[in-house]
């Protein structure tokens, strides 16, 4: 298995490997794990090799394989066609050390990149870290400006769209000091945590980037939780709708190729992005609230239809509420719920039909026996 590849170059050649690279699902993943963990003394080799297949991938304009390999060969001939002796004065077997620079893994990959710049015109490097994710941000929005708020208390202002954020403790927002309302993108880096309550805009749409999620959004209300040293990203919508995507998918989407859609977010519903594995969870709030102006009074049933109840909770928190209607419809609710969170007026109507309910995919889904 080691025998087979023996240089950056085979590497970054191997379309099984690129394969495995750009696609965490890829049937290749138990192949190149096996042969990684075979070959520890290649470790930097595999490094060099992603870094030039990532700039040679991610850009704008999707390289097809025969393309990846044409650019290969490219900056190869490159370092072919380099001056076998070019003097470097005061240094010792300066013929030596340049021919060992130019085919170097560092100079390999610098020319790599430049292949690829001059191929698709502008070259995407996916970062894999909160730092690198920030760091293209403040690259690609220069001037920054950074809002933030100390230890002790939040910090409320408006961005040049109209736009409200109130940051919490110990969190910062990054955004262009060139921001022209309706005219330049509206886009925002977050450290920490922030409540948003966006202007509408259906032509120029909101994104809050973070290490690894990016939430999308057109006029609406969400909280997102992103410190960088946590393991968990959250992003919880309160008014209207969201979309949350990994940043990884979100890069690819914009580039034109296939990645998963962004998860879409109704009022009290939640997605929580697990550094672990590398995913997006949908799921509900820890505690639901009545949306906008919606008063979570007294509610009081006397023989009511089990389907009417179901149907005023959902009005009331915007959560959809999912039960079989012919095994349920018999079902009449005698109860008094009064200063009773969400959660707890599920588990008194689930307790007075003999029922259970569970949370799957950010619904309520209901089940029970049915009523006599």
């Amino acid at each position: 298995m080691a025998s087979e590849f023996n240089s950056m170059e085979d590497l970054v050649f191997s379309r099984s490997f690129r394969h495995w690279v750009l696609n965490r699902e890829s049937p290749e993943k138990s192949y190149w794990e096996i042969w990684i963990e075979r070959n520890p003394d290649k470790a930097e080799m595999v490094k060099y090799a992603k870094a030039a297949i990532y700039a040679l991938h991610l850009n704008t304009t999707v390289l097809s394989e025969d393309e990846i390999d044409e650019e290969v060969r490219k900056a190869l001939i490159r370092l072919k066609e380099a001056p076998r002796y070019i003097p470097l004065e005061g240094l010792e077997g300066g013929d030596r050390r340049w021919r060992d620079l130019l085919r170097s893994p560092r100079f390999l990959v610098a020319a790599v990149l430049i292949a690829a710049m001059s191929a698709g015109g502008f070259w995407y490097y996916w970062p894999h870290s909160h730092r690198d994710a920030l760091q293209l941000f403040l690259t690609s929005h220069k001037p920054v400006r950074e809002q933030a708020a100390d230890a002790v208390d939040d910090h409320t202002f408006n961005l040049p769209d109209g736009s409200v954020v109130r940051l919490g403790k110990n969190s910062k927002l990054y955004f262009s000091t060139e921001w022209v309302p309706d005219r330049s993108p509206r886009e925002v880096f977050l450290e920490g945590e922030a409540y948003f309550d966006i202007r509408k805009n259906a032509a120029i749409p909101f994104y809050v980037h973070t290490g690894q999620v990016i939430t999308r959004a057109l006029g609406t209300s969400f909280v997102v939780h992103s410190f960088p040293g946590d393991v968990l990203t959250i992003v919880t919508d309160v008014s209207g709708e969201v979309s949350v995507y990994r940043r990884e998918d979100f890069s690819a989407r914009a580039a034109g190729r296939n990645a998963p859609p962004g998860i879409i977010l109704t009022p009290n519903q939640q997605v929580i992005y697990d550094r672990g594995d590398d995913r997006l969870h949908k799921t509900l709030a820890e505690m639901p609230a009545p949306m906008g102006e919606k008063q979570d009074s007294l509610l009081v049933y006397q023989r009511t239809p089990l389907r009417e109840v179901f149907s005023q909770l959902q009005e009331l928190y915007g959560i959809p509420i999912l039960f079989d209607a012919g095994a349920l419809d018999s079902c009449l609710l005698t109860v008094t719920m009064a200063n009773k969170s969400f959660y707890e007026k599920l588990d008194l109507i689930c307790r007075a039909i003999g029922g259970a309910y569970e949370v799957i995919d950010g619904n309520i889904v209901v089940t029970a026996a049915g009523c006599k």
